[in-house]
């Protein structure tokens, strides 16, 4: 069993910029069963993404949101299904274009600065119906969390990164710190029943 507070006092023992209130965001967690997924089943960004318009960019400055590139987040083994929120967990759920909980402001405002092992650069996915940041979980095939976003400030736990196109215009988003561990979705396989509504979204 892993709690969010522990994740916290990792961090903040190896002196990360974030803040270490052990009473912030804590959620507890109960981590599947750690399984090695097929690559093809992970979630990926594909290139018909939702698109930025100058009328978003303002409606993100008044609300707390960064500006950026509206993405959804879908799977290349099912994108019938997208990443969006449900009673404040990370889950695929049936796609729904209307929905504001499936859509993610892609923040590169740190992009030209932080980049991940093989050059890629950084960015953050930024809830536009909660305002809130796609977190690192605290340990592979444990779900990502969400947390407050903290504009301008680095947070390398909030960071992600994309790999080369693999296929179809889709590309894995993976830990910008770690790009061994991908986000997935958790048993998406056919072995297990595919992905369906609820199917959490892990490392």
């Amino acid at each position: 069993m892993a709690y969010f507070q522990d994740y916290e006092g990792q961090r903040c023992n190896r002196g990360y910029p974030i803040d270490c209130d052990p009473g912030y965001d804590q959620q507890r967690l109960s981590p599947p069963p750690c399984r090695k997924q097929k690559k093809n089943y992970g979630l990926y960004q594909p290139d018909n993404s939702f698109q930025s318009e100058h009328s978003h960019s303002e409606h993100h400055r008044h609300n707390g949101l960064p500006q950026g590139q509206i993405v959804k987040l879908s799977s290349k083994a099912n994108p019938d299904y997208t990443l969006g929120i449900r009673d404040g967990r990370v889950m695929l759920v049936y796609y729904n274009p209307s929905d504001p909980s499936q859509q993610w402001v892609k923040d590169e405002s740190l992009s030209n600065r932080v980049r991940d092992a093989v050059g890629h650069p950084a960015f953050s996915l930024v809830n536009k119906a909660t305002g809130q940041a796609l977190r690192h979980a605290p340990g592979a095939c444990q779900e990502v969390l969400l947390t407050r976003y903290e504009g301008g400030s680095y947070d390398e736990s909030v960071l992600w990164s994309e790999s080369e196109d693999m296929g179809y215009g889709y590309r894995s988003i993976r830990m910008a710190n770690d790009i061994d561990l991908n986000l997935d979705a958790f048993q998406g396989d056919r072995q297990h029943g595919g992905i369906s509504e609820g199917t959490r979204a892990v490392l």
